[in-house]
């Protein structure tokens, strides 16, 4: 990778990163949020809720816009409004403050996530597409993981505080973001625009549907536990120190299954197979998440189930994007995310109702029913060409 390409990409990566760290910023500290300000544990979960309930009327005028944008405006377009949310949970006070300042730094959510699959194209020759969506993909598992260390050690200090550490961060990477940035390389953004098919069709293709459909579940699945995962584990003795580290071998076993994914070349012909049995097996393992008392055993499921779940993501993602093609790679990528947060919202809705009610029995069979519509789904998956 040349040297300009991989600035932008790493400094893309940590925007990513950043993103997934303030959507999760107060899930690891959920019982300390609602004590601090006053709220209820479902309350709190507005603030993570937010962000998959704005995605979904932002994502496809995002795609859209990113398509036609370069990406050096997209970056700063995120910086901006991304400050704008922090300073804004500092200067409105009590959990008002907070949920408004979710709720703007959300409003760049679409852009980031969906910005990896022009990023990649503008910057990158076709044969490193896939290791650089693989790194930016994987900056949104070290947001996560960044999240479930550094929050739950700070329960028991100041919330309200700790903003103020947040605006100086985003500060800092805001200033990077507009001096690092190079102007965008020559490149014809028109490129296969007179024989691509209309966007709409685009989209209904029947190879996208089922990735737009794996991805619904997908990511409602790991939304839920990790919204959920302190009062889910606390029901089994675990304090949210612990269940932090449940987490992060989760997202270690990942982030180590997605730096191999780009070298397994017959993961691309063979989506169907892999995807079903990860699904399949990953039922007990979260039935384990669910149920058990030890540490040291949950951190072990924590890692074969992170390794087997979000491993496949950055294919998935490098393949919606190549159905596509590049006149449409935004948007379908944008489409991909919405189909993921959408499943996000629908199923931390339904957590919430379990949560609220300590029915922890009934979220691991929950979640291992969307596990097993995962592997029906595969049916409908074709290999990539």
């Amino acid at each position: 990778m040349k040297g300009a390409a991989l600035r932008v990409l790493l400094i893309y990566s940590a925007f990513n990163a950043l993103m997934q760290f303030e959507w999760l910023r107060f899930a690891p500290i959920t019982n300390a949020t609602a004590e601090q300000y006053s709220v209820t544990v479902g309350a709190v979960g507005w603030l993570s809720l937010a962000f998959p309930l704005l995605f979904l009327p932002l994502a496809l005028p995002a795609g859209a816009l990113i398509d036609r944008w370069p990406v050096r405006r997209s970056l700063r377009a995120v910086a901006l409004i991304m400050l704008v949310g922090c300073v804004l949970r500092v200067a409105v006070p009590g959990f008002t403050g907070l949920l408004i300042g979710q709720l703007a730094i959300a409003v760049a959510q679409p852009v980031v996530m969906a910005l990896i699959a022009r990023l990649a194209r503008v910057w990158f020759p076709p044969e490193q597409h896939l290791q650089a969506t693989s790194i930016g993909t994987l900056a949104l598992f070290v947001g996560l993981a960044l999240a479930f260390v550094v929050l739950p050690p700070t329960a028991s200090l100041s919330i309200a505080s700790a903003q103020r550490v947040d605006v100086l961060v985003m500060l800092v990477f805001a200033v990077a973001c507009f001096v690092l940035v190079p102007a965008d390389p020559a490149h014809d953004d028109t490129a296969g625009t007179a024989v691509a098919p209309k966007a709409a069709r685009v989209l209904l293709q029947p190879a996208l549907l089922v990735l737009f459909a794996l991805i619904f579940l997908g990511n409602g699945y790991f939304n839920a536990i990790f919204t959920w995962l302190e009062p889910m584990l606390g029901a089994s003795g675990i304090d949210a120190e612990h269940a932090g580290y449940v987490a992060l071998a989760m997202l270690a076993g990942g982030v180590a299954g997605m730096a191999i994914v780009p070298a397994i070349a017959t993961l691309r012909t063979h989506l169907r197979p892999t995807i079903a049995t990860a699904a399949l097996l990953s039922v007990p393992l979260t039935m384990l998440l669910t149920h058990g008392r030890s540490t040291g055993l949950l951190c072990g499921v924590g890692v074969i189930l992170g390794a087997m779940m979000l491993a496949p993501l950055p294919l998935l993602v490098d393949t919606t994007a190549d159905l596509a093609g590049e006149a449409h790679a935004g948007l379908a990528v944008s489409t991909f995310w919405l189909a993921g947060n959408a499943g996000a919202a629908a199923i931390i809705y339904g957590f919430s109702q379990l949560a609220d009610r300590s029915l922890w029995d009934w979220a691991g069979i929950a979640l291992s029913l969307l596990l097993a519509g995962e592997a029906v789904l595969t049916i409908g998956l074709r290999p990539r060409r």
